[in-house]
């Protein structure tokens, strides 16, 4: 039978996920105890993983992430060694196309400056010609990356009348307008991003691609801090050169300048909390059992990288 070992644990699973997901595993592998040696080793996005890893787990045949993104794993290390590489990224899919459209909707209808209007007790209805808010219906948005995640942000806005504008280097589905990054910053009312953060993708929306942005584009990102040059924009933000930046995720993690998001009424920080819903540790649990039982019963394994 085969071992499985869990490497680390998230701060929202507790002993009772613990055991549940101990007895609902037991049925294809022996579970055995944290950073154990094992043929199916399970980490977080806080775990890495690569050669120094390996020779701790000499016997992994399959590494899983609870996560979407692989960007703490050494994913060519595993390919040349034949040893399978999978993530869960469901568990967190509907969770985080919530606050994408959550963030694209603040944005766009100017939220954030009348909320700081009202906490400053100014009634701004005589202004709203000024902050030219925007409705989803007839919209650009841009989606960056057309993965599990940016399909389905696609999925919820279609019906809101969104046009879409798409860009991911693996194809672009059906009812999404293929377009450039410069494209989309120069003539999207919003762009999200969607990615995992890869040699290609680091730093994709740079100062020099937000230097042609239009004054009025929304900039969401859900998906690596890596992604954007998160100072820049807000930089442009302050100016008056982006009209919203909503981010969840960062360069470094805490973010030691979060207190600007109380400075500027165009920019909205979550604390990497998109993916999170009160049922993760069941949605992990169920993402996890499926992978294994495929594995061992030697069928494919989902979301394979």
């Amino acid at each position: 039978m085969m071992r499985l070992s869990r490497w680390g644990r998230s701060p929202y699973e507790t002993e009772a996920d613990i055991r549940l997901e101990s007895d609902a595993l037991s049925e294809w592998v022996q579970v055995q105890a944290e950073g154990a040696d094992a043929d199916i080793v399970v980490i977080h996005s806080k775990i890495s993983f690569g050669a120094a890893e390996h020779k701790r787990s000499p016997s992994l045949k399959l590494l899983i992430t609870t996560t979407s993104g692989t960007d703490h794993i050494d994913i060519e290390y595993f390919k040349a060694n034949q040893i399978s590489v999978a993530r869960l990224p469901e568990a967190r899919r509907d969770a985080v196309v919530d606050v994408t459209i959550a963030m694209l909707i603040w944005g766009l209808r100017k939220m954030g400056p009348m909320q700081e209007a009202a906490r400053q007790g100014r009634w701004i209805r005589g202004q709203l010609s000024d902050l030219r808010p925007v409705g989803m219906m007839g919209s650009r948005i841009g989606v960056v990356g057309l993965g599990v995640i940016g399909r389905r942000v696609c999925e919820a806005l279609k019906p809101l009348g969104v046009e879409l504008w798409g860009a991911d280097p693996l194809g672009i589905p059906d009812g999404v307008r293929p377009a450039s990054i410069a494209e989309m910053v120069g003539h999207c009312e919003a762009l999200t991003l969607h990615c995992g953060l890869e040699t290609s993708s680091r730093n994709l929306l740079s100062s020099q691609v937000l230097d042609g942005a239009h004054p009025d584009l929304v900039i969401v990102n859900t998906a690596r801090g890596g992604v954007l040059d998160l100072p820049h924009a807000i930089e442009m933000a302050r100016l008056g050169r982006l009209g919203a930046v909503a981010v969840d995720v960062f360069p470094e993690e805490p973010w030691s300048d979060m207190d600007t998001a109380s400075e500027l009424s165009n920019v909205m920080y979550l604390p990497h909390a998109a993916g999170y819903h009160r049922g993760l540790a069941r949605s992990v649990r169920e993402g996890l059992c499926t992978a294994v039982e495929a594995f061992v019963q030697g069928k494919r394994v989902g979301h394979l990288v």
